[in-house]
């Protein structure tokens, strides 16, 4: 039997992600590559007005780069992380930098970061992570 669709039905809405990097060639890469995997995107150049747009708009996840002026992308997931509000400390983030010292690798992991793409941004391994740790839906 077909089933007519209801026209006061609500779709749901495509989860938000935000896109942090002080380079806005970077941040137009990923905004672009993870609007054509369904996802709306915010964007922010640095980890203080990152901070901000979470406060404001509360987006479903975050993709960082670590080395920016002002509040680098490490301090701001170490702020999200212990956070007093519980979908901060939860949201999930892919991490994408060159900075991937064992030792930042290991820091990362500490703070429950889902994952890490290496600078120069590959498109296929960011859009892998974002479809394996974030729900477009």
């Amino acid at each position: 039997m077909l089933k007519i669709p209801d026209p006061n039905a609500t779709l749901p809405t495509a989860a938000t992600v935000l896109v942090v990097d002080d380079a806005a060639s970077s941040r137009h890469l990923v905004a672009a590559t993870l609007e054509r995997l369904g996802f709306n995107t915010l964007k922010a150049d640095d980890g203080r007005s990152a901070l901000s747009v979470i406060r404001d708009f509360h987006p479903d996840a975050i993709v960082t780069d670590l080395e920016m002026p002002g509040m680098d992308g490490e301090t701001m997931i170490e702020d999200l992380r212990n956070s007093e509000i519980e979908y901060c400390r939860e949201i999930p983030i892919i991490v994408c930098s060159s900075k991937l010292d064992v030792e930042t690798l290991v820091e990362l992991n500490q703070l429950h970061v889902h994952a890490v793409v290496p600078k120069p941004v590959d498109v296929r391994a960011l859009s892998f992570a974002a479809l394996r740790y974030f729900s477009p839906v």
